[in-house]
This record gives structure tokens, C-alpha cells and sequence, in this order.
């Protein structure tokens, strides 16, 4: 006699997309503010991310090279998100009243098992 057990699994993959006003966003993208004034904030009132990975993920954005002063905040930062859920917040970029021109930054989506 010989029982038989195949093996069924999965490898987990952490994959997100990022939409801004319904758009993808791929890797790479630059996000356009257009003109910015001094001592404002711009906002872009819907992004949206999708856990489009096989695990549940704490999604994130951090910045790279934002100088002193200017603040990148997302609503949704830090919300655990399932396999194929969403999660839509505002991006806000305060910019100071002293901000003499646009630095060279970026931010980074991240998606922590």
C-alpha cells in the first residue's frame, strides 16, 4: 500500500500600485506639482494604494532629500493593508515661506510583511 500527498503552496510576493487622481503610478514616476508658491500647502486629494501582492502589508511613504521645513504627509501612512484591499488618503507638501527653489527629492512607497 502507498499513500500519496502531493504538495500544494506559494511563495509570498509583496506587490503594491499607487494611483493618484484614478492614475496609475508606476515605479519611477514622477509625480508633477505643477507651480508651487511659498508658504503653501498642495495637496493631491486622492491616492490610492492597492495590496496587489499574496501578503498582508504596513504601507508607508518616506522621503529621500526633502530639505528642513518641508513636510510630505499621507493620510493613509502606516495602515495595514490586506491582500487585495486598498487605501485612499490625501498627500499633502508643505512648503515653506524660506523655500528659495524646488529641491531635488523623492518619496518612496514601502510595503512592510
Amino acid at each position: 500500500m502507498n499513500y500519496y500527498y502531493p504538495q500544494n503552496g506559494k511563495i509570498a510576493t509583496a506587490t503594491l500600485d499607487m494611483y493618484i487622481d484614478g492614475t496609475l503610478k508606476p515605479n519611477g514616476t514622477a509625480i508633477d506639482w505643477g507651480t508651487c508658491q511659498k508658504g503653501t500647502v498642495q495637496t493631491k486629494s486622492n491616492v490610492t494604494v492597492v495590496n496587489t501582492g499574496n501578503q498582508n502589508l504596513t504601507v508607508t511613504i518616506t522621503t529621500t532629500g526633502l530639505p528642513s521645513g518641508w513636510i510630505l504627509e499621507w493620510q493613509a501612512n502606516n495602515t495595514y493593508l490586506y491582500v487585495g484591499y486598498e487605501v485612499e488618503g490625501w498627500l499633502n507638501l508643505t512648503i515653506p515661506q524660506t523655500a528659495p527653489e524646488w529641491p531635488d527629492w523623492s518619496f518612496s512607497l514601502n510595503g512592510n510583511a
